[in-house]
């Protein structure tokens, strides 16, 4: 059981890898590696259940998709990921099942895989986002000294910068815990606001290009309505989504002869996975630490 295990855990190692490396290099997750992961996973869980008698492991499993499937769905139909990203956690939620610990001893390792994306894929994105601004500086740099001088972001900047002086007037003075909590609060949504300002740019300025219809792939983020005129008249070819184009939108942009497009290039994020797996087995119950 042990060894099977450990196979596993490899299996998903590996899959890991090749995934990064396509997501990486093409920004696309072979199908037939989610799909053979997901029924790995179950396959393996169902093998080992009957083989040992322990139908826990079976209930794991398919708790553990369910709970992949909706946190992918979610995220799939927010446009935060794409489909690869989707499927491909699926399986890995499968793999880790889920499992409630004893009282006092841990959390589900399945939630401390989710924690370890969180964290990671934030650290991930920042620094991708930094790469990305340095790549194209001089597009960048005016963008954000334009965005900053908005007068919302103004009124907005001016606004945390009272809370935080109040807030540190609030520790002087009473040198308490509670006010320690508000002045780190205020800190936080202080710094928070310009890495929301910086990455906001990012994707507007860095993360835009124009593709020949012939070179999309299905789950492209079109980010312009496209149309056809015909005269004087216009006719709505293509509304874009946040869940990408479809096979079936690409042919029809290549019916109406469009030529060129303008699309959103996601972050490769699965690379931001594999760090999180490997965390996740690493240092295994971090979040007791804290509780």
């Amino acid at each position: 059981m042990f060894n099977l295990t450990i196979i596993s855990l490899v299996v998903g190692l590996v899959a890991l890898l090749i995934a990064s490396f396509c997501d990486i290099k093409t920004r696309e997750v072979p199908d037939w590696l989610s799909y053979s992961l997901i029924i790995f996973a179950v396959g393996s869980a169902l093998l080992l259940g009957v083989y040992h008698g322990y139908p826990h492991l079976i209930v794991n499993s398919l708790v553990g998709l369910v709970i992949g499937l909706v946190i992918a769905l979610a995220m799939f139909y927010t446009g935060q990921w794409g489909g690869g990203d989707s499927k491909l956690i699926i399986g890995l939620s499968a793999l880790i099942g889920f499992s409630i610990p004893e009282l006092g001893t841990g959390v589900p390792l399945l939630v401390i895989f989710f924690v370890n994306i969180l964290f990671v894929g934030a650290i991930y994105g920042l620094l991708f986002s930094l790469v990305k601004a340095l790549t194209c500086f001089k597009k960048f740099r005016p963008a954000i000294e334009k965005s900053l001088r908005r007068k919302e972001v103004i009124i907005a900047r001016i606004a945390l910068l009272v809370i935080g002086v109040v807030a540190f007037i609030f520790f002087l003075a009473t040198q308490s815990m509670e006010a320690v909590l508000v002045f780190a609060l205020a800190m936080a949504l202080f710094v928070f606001f310009y890495l929301w300002a910086f990455v906001s740019v990012v994707e507007k300025t860095c993360m835009i290009k124009q593709v020949k219809v012939k070179e999309l792939t299905e789950g492209d983020w079109i980010i312009n309505p496209i149309v056809k005129k015909k005269g004087k008249k216009e006719r709505m070819v293509l509304k874009p989504t946040k869940t990408g184009v479809t096979l079936k939108q690409i042919a029809l942009l290549k019916k109406n002869n469009i030529r060129k497009v303008t699309i959103k290039v996601g972050v490769p994020f699965i690379p931001s996975f594999l760090v999180a797996y490997i965390l996740t087995f690493v240092l295994g119950n971090w979040i007791m630490y804290f509780l």
